[in-house]
């Protein structure tokens, strides 16, 4: 047999296509289970630890400035300002003897943050830490702190509190929807690349091409399609007998071997049409038949698939052109 270079004849699209279709299950459950991993994935890496939590809460509180000595408002005091003075003594020397002998100065500071966003005269003071009921209490601290030093300092008349919320657990933006996303996308990718390398090593005969690629023989045609397939391949089968004589149909059935009665039989035929049955024998094996029949001095002339799948011969061919009797591809 001559060599081929089977890499350059290209892929059939359409049967690659049809034989996805049949696997759209299998695409479908990897594409819902890699959304499921994902949210899996996304729900273990996003739980935190409950020593790891924070718990948040912050104070609305108002300033009312006294007058300087030139009749002016004091204007000294900014959002950098109030951080800074809440991490200082007097405040933070209130905020402490406001609060039980087991909270720190360390603690305090670094969960206190006091910052002015808009109106100068409201200050707003957030506290978080990593439990809630410390987190109410340097805040309650914190403001009974800022309403004492009001008192105290000459730049205010008063300070007070005009707003304070209940301590709440910090949650972080969710990404649910992205994980599951990847996840499905991840799924369809590796699904669509495993059918691929799949089809790719599948050497099945299913059509008359792939029947002539792997045994060179020209294409009788399809024992058991439709009725316009099956009057193709008796039409073809007629001709062949008309012209050599003797035809004998060799029925290729799966991996079994030829006996020597049999393969003197098709010796003396003056032609051998081998069938393959639809689907169930791997072209390389068809191509070594083809070889061991040769050796055997068998007078091959054409191949033929039997026990066809109906359906997806109408999807490849079409349905009108498979039961209307239409003259079939590659006729010998």
């Amino acid at each position: 047999m001559k060599d081929r270079n089977y890499a350059d004849e290209g892929m059939d699209i359409k049967k690659y296509m049809l034989c996805l279709f049949g696997r759209l299950p299998f695409v479908l459950g990897a594409v819902i289970g890699g959304a499921v991993l994902g949210a899996l994935v996304y729900m273990a890496v996003r739980t935190v630890p409950e020593s790891e939590r924070e718990y948040q809460a912050f104070a609305k509180v108002y300033l009312d400035f006294a007058a300087d000595e030139t009749g002016e408002v004091y204007q000294a005091y900014n959002g950098y300002t109030w951080n800074d003075l809440m991490a200082a003594d007097p405040i933070m020397e209130l905020t402490l003897q406001n609060l039980p002998a087991d909270y720190t100065r360390e603690e305090a500071e670094a969960a206190i943050k006091a910052e002015i966003l808009s109106d100068i005269r409201l200050l707003t003071v957030t506290v978080t830490t990593h439990r809630a009921e410390r987190t109410d209490a340097i805040l309650g601290a914190a403001v009974q702190a800022l309403e004492t030093y009001g008192g105290q300092a000459k730049e205010f008349i008063e300070i007070h509190a005009i707003r304070e919320t209940e301590t709440r657990l910090v949650v972080a933006d969710s990404r649910m929807a992205q994980a599951v996303f990847l996840g499905a996308f991840l799924g369809l990718c590796i699904s669509l690349f495993g059918f691929s390398l799949y089809y790719v090593m599948d050497d099945r005969i299913l059509l008359a091409g792939d029947a002539e690629k792997m045994t060179e023989l020209s294409f009788v045609g399809y024992a058991s399609g439709g009725e316009g397939l099956k009057q193709d391949y008796e039409r073809n089968l007629a001709y062949l007998r008309e012209k050599l004589g003797d035809i004998r149909i060799c029925e290729l059935d799966g991996y079994k071997s030829f006996s020597g009665e049999e393969l003197g039989e098709m010796r003396k035929a003056d032609g051998v049409v081998l069938s393959l049955p639809f689907g169930a024998v791997h072209g390389s094996f068809a191509a070594y038949v083809t070889r061991q029949l040769k050796a055997q001095d068998c007078a091959l002339c054409g191949v033929a698939i039997r026990n066809c799948d109906m359906r997806f011969l109408q999807r490849y061919y079409g349905k009108s052109f498979v039961t209307r009797g239409s003259v079939g591809e590659n006729q010998v």
